[in-house]
């Protein structure tokens, strides 16, 4: 998955954990969308939604 998230254009890093099913992406707003993001995760198998930001500066 992590690969599949990092390949998308704007991505500027992918944190992926599979105990907890969670991954915290870092990306350039300007450049992708969320839905991106969860359409490159449903793309290699996985299912995601978005869940709110935790911190500043995406």
């Amino acid at each position: 998955m992590r690969q599949a998230l990092t390949a998308v254009d704007g991505v500027v890093d992918a944190d992926v954990s599979y105990d907890d099913k969670r991954a915290d992406v870092r990306y350039q707003p300007a450049v992708v969308q969320p839905a991106a993001l969860v359409a490159a995760v449903d793309g290699s198998g996985f299912t995601a939604e978005v869940m709110p930001s935790h911190g500043a500066g995406s």
